[in-house]
């Protein structure tokens, strides 16, 4: 059975799916294949949900440019989803905190951090112990001091995919799950996409947002991605229907030769999201007893009333990285006919709305002075250097 549309997308998470809707919007045949049995089940329902501008290392640097576009068209993107699926997605814009608890952390924020961070085109506040806990009063005793990053977003991802499924629904995106591709070619009159099963989809281009495993489909980007495996899980506030903190914390802690990365992400109902564990190369998505042991140790060194609320869900997920944490976006073939969208590594809710911005540009063969600069950031065959913290983990997304 053959199959034909203007765009074919492999790949059913926050990334096509944004895709999808943009190209969708703009008068162009679109067909999703997802080999789940529903869209957003990978990395997309394990991310944290954290919005970033700054938290995570990669949001510095040559990057900084495209989070900053990305944060600026969120607020509009959200507006214009919730106009067509009906379906509103609460937003935390309280910012993040990101405390020491040491004076050794303190003197590396200081030293380290808050040049790269007051170089950004964001804020940033220095707080006093007694200003953290002031605005988040459940904080460790040990908090020395740290920094408000105000614009900084949060929100559930389920929520937003939840809100992108309705949307392509209603805007007569092809959504076809459960329905696995074999591999993507390309040649001088269009693409195509083969299935399991022995149908064929044909398009005019193909773009692969498969997450850690678009090097397979991909050969040429095989050795420039990773999976980067992560858990986290879901507790209760006892007595909260609505925001259990007011901010989204994170911290770096080192203890007995140890370093562990607690990230503490609220939801509008009174749960609160708790992670994180950072296992690069590492591609099995099962949540571990031993993972959850080290999250629940760190938070609770972070925060000492999160032990004691229940856990009402763990999970484990799978990051999709660059060797360079950076993503990758543009065409991958002589043809001009296949393009990647992947290698967000923690940033995939974060970057969604630009990510889609970006391969639009790309089909269209036209982009304003912006949009050349970050496509160039983002481009597939540039020299792959990996950062220098890149073993600091994305607290986005397990």
């Amino acid at each position: 059975m053959r199959e034909t549309c203007d765009v074919a997308i492999v790949g059913g998470g926050v990334i096509g799916c944004a895709i999808a809707h943009r190209i969708r919007s703009e008068g162009r045949s679109v067909v999703l294949v997802e080999a789940a049995s529903q869209l957003g089940l990978g990395a997309s329902d394990a991310a944290m949900g954290g919005i970033l501008t700054q938290t995570e290392s990669s949001c510095l640097g040559r990057l900084s440019s495209v989070i900053k576009h990305s944060r600026d068209l969120y607020p509009a993107w959200l507006a214009e989803l919730a106009g067509i699926s009906g379906v509103e997605v609460p937003v935390l814009d309280g910012g993040d905190i990101q405390v020491a608890l040491d004076d050794e952390e303190m003197t590396r924020l200081e030293t380290e951090i808050l040049p790269q961070w007051e170089a950004s085109p964001f804020r940033v506040e220095q707080l006093t112990a007694v200003e953290a806990r002031s605005l988040e009063p459940l904080l460790s005793e040990a908090v020395v001091g740290g920094f408000l990053l105000p614009d900084e977003l949060a929100l559930d991802p389920r929520e937003l995919m939840g809100a992108l499924r309705r949307t392509m629904e209603r805007a007569g995106v092809a959504v076809r799950v459960e329905t696995r591709a074999l591999r993507v070619e390309s040649g001088p009159g269009g693409a195509r996409v083969e299935l399991r099963g022995g149908e064929t989809i044909h398009a005019e281009t193909v773009v692969v947002a498969a997450g850690h495993l678009s090097g397979l489909l991909l050969p040429a980007l095989d050795a420039v991605m990773l999976p980067i495996k992560g858990e986290a899980y879901n507790v209760r506030r006892p007595g909260f229907t609505t925001y259990p903190l007011r901010h989204h914390v994170f911290a770096e802690i080192s203890s007995g030769g140890r370093t562990g990365y607690p990230y503490l992400v609220p939801r509008h109902d009174g749960r609160l999201a708790v992670g994180v564990t950072y296992e690069e190369g590492v591609g099995d998505p099962t949540p571990t007893a031993a993972g959850r042991d080290e999250i629940a140790r760190w938070a609770a060194t972070l925060m000492p009333a999160v032990a004691d609320w229940p856990v009402e869900r763990h999970w484990a997920g799978l990051r999709p990285a660059s060797a360079d944490h950076i993503p990758i976006i543009g065409y991958v073939d002589d043809h001009r006919r296949l393009v990647a969208a992947t290698g967000h590594a923690g940033l995939g809710i974060t970057l969604a709305p630009a990510t889609a911005e970006l391969v639009s540009a790309v089909l269209d063969g036209r982009a304003d002075e912006e949009i050349a600069r970050s496509l160039e950031i983002c481009r597939p065959d540039r020299a792959f250097t990996p950062l220098r913290t890149a073993s600091t983990p994305a607290p986005t997304a397990p």
